[in-house]
């Protein structure tokens, strides 16, 4: 991650926001403790209770975190970044317990709006992945659209293929909705995060970043199938 794309978030109400609309979308804990080795944790729920002013982050396992050492909070969602000190948390089993920081840095909120296509509409886009070894000969991949943007488009992998894609890997978009298109979009991956905790197959949401944008006549298209508009 670079850290310097991060700006501060000013305002404490501009916090709550941000970590509000993150909480769908995971993110990771770590710490670095007296053997200066990091531990990470993936957050797999995110509850915010705005008006108590308080979060609870549940993961896959905090038993090995000290509370003698600070930890770093990294939401996936505009790459949320905070720290706390070894007495603003709290462990219990699987979940940590904080108040919302004061402090905290993210990306700048998208300039485009997102829009989200109905579930039952069974979109799909055809997806190869580059070989991250000299030996990673990686399928091509069907996978569900569930929102697009001018720049980027939302995804869900089912359990089984869960690992296929990794943030940052990079990919050739072939074709959507079966349709190749007249020209394959390079783009990265921007996040994988837990669609929900209790989801038996264990789906992901994947966040895709497109170096072209989708032609005027795919965009528009897309768009007016779209149930919901959302602004970040």
């Amino acid at each position: 991650m670079d850290f310097s794309k991060l700006e501060q978030l000013e305002k404490h109400i501009h916090i709550v926001s941000a970590i509000e609309r993150g909480s769908a979308f995971g993110g990771d804990i770590w710490q670095t403790g007296l053997g200066q080795e990091r531990e990470v944790f993936q957050i797999v729920q995110i509850q915010v209770d705005s008006i108590h002013d308080k979060v609870i982050l549940r993961t896959n396992s905090l038993t090995e975190v000290n509370q003698d050492y600070p930890i770093f909070i990294r939401l996936r969602y505009r790459n949320i970044l905070f720290k706390l000190e070894r007495h603003e948390f709290k462990v219990a089993g699987d979940k940590l317990f904080c108040s919302i920081p004061k402090d905290a840095k993210a990306l700048a909120p998208r300039t485009t709006e997102r829009y989200v296509l109905p579930f039952e509409l069974d979109l799909s886009l055809s997806l190869k992945r580059f070989g991250r070894t000299m030996k990673d000969m990686a399928p091509q991949l069907e996978v569900r659209v569930i929102d697009i943007s001018e720049s980027g488009i939302g995804i869900l992998i089912s359990g089984a293929n869960r690992e296929f894609l990794r943030p940052y890997d990079h990919f050739w978009i072939k074709a959507i909705d079966n349709k190749p298109l007249n020209r394959e979009i390079f783009g990265t991956v921007l996040y994988v995060a837990p669609k929900g905790y209790f989801l038996k197959k264990q789906d992901v949401r994947v966040g895709l970043s497109l170096s072209t944008s989708l032609s005027w006549e795919t965009f528009s298209n897309l768009k007016k199938q779209c149930r919901i508009i959302l602004s970040a």
